[in-house]
């Protein structure tokens, strides 16, 4: 899913999924689940669906997203 192959469009890869989270995470100090999709949606396009969640934990491996249960939303952590 990280790497590409010839068949994938870069605008729907996981990595430019990741940075486009990135940037919505570092314009709100917090963000619900749904509206973060809702964005990513709006920005990239309906097939960034796919690979959304992926990007989620990719991001969430890394050490830069934190996930609040009770509120169902993420926070950057720097």
């Amino acid at each position: 899913m990280i790497k590409l192959d010839r068949h994938t469009n870069p605008q729907f890869s996981v990595i430019n999924i990741t940075a486009v989270i990135l940037s919505e995470l570092n314009a709100f100090y917090s963000i619900q689940y749904d509206v973060l999709l809702n964005k990513i949606v709006s920005v990239l396009g309906e097939e960034a669906k796919v690979n959304f969640p992926y990007a989620l934990n990719f991001l969430y491996l890394l050490g830069k997203l934190k996930y609040e249960q009770n509120t169902d939303s993420f926070k950057s952590i720097e």
